[in-house]
């Protein structure tokens, strides 16, 4: 009964230190000069992730520590996503102010990763009856998202309130699908809801600041993380699903900005470009090359999340099958790519 009240006051707090640090990276003014792939034209700070970071994890581990969890899993899960993102804060912060080589920036993704990993966290598969236990694939296969994910997010950043608003918007539907459970999960999912919106309010409609490397990866690392910690909360009953429902529900709101990322790089991929030069292919670019705003572009994926939202939920429930969802998600983001290049079509922008 303690821990709803605690919850609201926290997530308040969490709320007005995440908007008040980033008013103070918007004074420190870390300048983001346009390059070639960006999507603005004049320079703009960043580094607003580090409001973010600091009052989720601060806001999180107060949390936990006036709790007093006696689950040690949880207990040493926050314990070491922790330790994780403030490698990757450190690391991103610097590559916000001093652009670092990829292989660089790589081999700590693939650190953190492995750090969020080590307290017997894997993907799981019930449709293959493994034990509990890690195996090297099950790892290896939970590292490799959770990389993936952090340059997921990292690629699609370019335009104001697109990260951060998308996560803002899915973060109640994969939340929802974990009624009724543990309320643990579930404070994570509002303390970090409190500290995206504190930041969203300068980032959205018009940005007063970017969220930076600092903030894109940690948001990757962070629902990736979540990803894999929903399993555990997760009721599934199913021994068919090939991937636990838990990691598979957190993820499917983002549907559109996964695959935008996908897309692109495959694309680009049969199209000869290297994929570490600087561009403006994804979807979201191109619709903004248009000549679209960014808060249309950006409300557009709102929308569109939304939409992933309610099918992930409306599956979850049991009113739609995961095949219907996945055949209903398929049309709708076909539908989405077609007109995207209509519309390229129409103003005539190269692609």
């Amino acid at each position: 009964m303690l821990e709803t009240p605690l919850n609201i006051i926290i997530s308040a707090l969490v709320f007005i230190a995440s908007a008040l640090l980033t008013k103070m990276m918007i004074r420190i003014n870390i300048s983001a000069i346009p390059l070639e792939r960006s999507s603005h034209t004049h320079p703009t700070p960043t580094a607003g992730g580090v409001g973010i970071i600091l009052s989720f994890l601060v806001g999180l581990n107060i949390f936990v520590f006036l709790t007093k969890s006696t689950n040690i899993l949880y207990y040493h899960s926050i314990l070491h996503y922790t330790l994780a993102a403030v490698i990757l804060a450190i690391v991103s912060l610097y590559d916000d102010c001093k652009p670092l080589s990829y292989r660089f920036r790589i081999a700590i993704h693939i650190l953190c990763a492995a750090l969020v990993v080590i307290p017997n966290f894997q993907i799981e598969f019930p449709a293959l009856n493994l034990e509990m236990t890690p195996t090297v694939l099950q790892a290896g296969l939970a590292i490799l998202a959770l990389v993936s994910l952090m340059n997921a997010t990292n690629f699609i950043d370019g335009l104001d309130g697109l990260l951060s608003g998308t996560f803002l918007v899915s973060l109640p539907f994969s939340a929802l699908v974990l009624l009724p459970t543990d309320s643990s999960i579930l404070i994570v999912y509002s303390l970090l809801f409190a500290a995206v919106l504190g930041f969203l309010i300068f980032n959205f409609p018009k940005a007063k600041i970017f969220i930076g490397d600092i903030g894109s990866t940690f948001l990757g690392l962070t629902i990736g993380f979540l990803a894999l910690f929903s399993q555990y909360f997760y009721p599934e009953t199913s021994t068919a699903a090939i991937v636990h429902r838990g990691f598979i529900f957190t993820l499917c709101p983002l549907s559109f900005i996964w695959f935008d990322v996908f897309f692109t790089l495959c694309r680009r991929i049969y199209l000869g470009r290297k994929l570490t030069e600087a561009h403006r292919d994804h979807l979201a670019q191109l619709l903004h090359r248009c000549g679209y705003t960014h808060p249309q572009v950006s409300s557009l994926y709102f929308m569109v999340t939304t939409l992933a939202g309610f099918l992930t939920v409306f599956c979850h429930w049991g009113i739609i099958s995961f095949i219907n969802f996945f055949m209903i998600y398929a049309f709708f983001q076909s539908l989405f790519a077609y007109w995207v290049f209509s519309q390229t079509t129409k103003y005539k922008i190269a692609t």
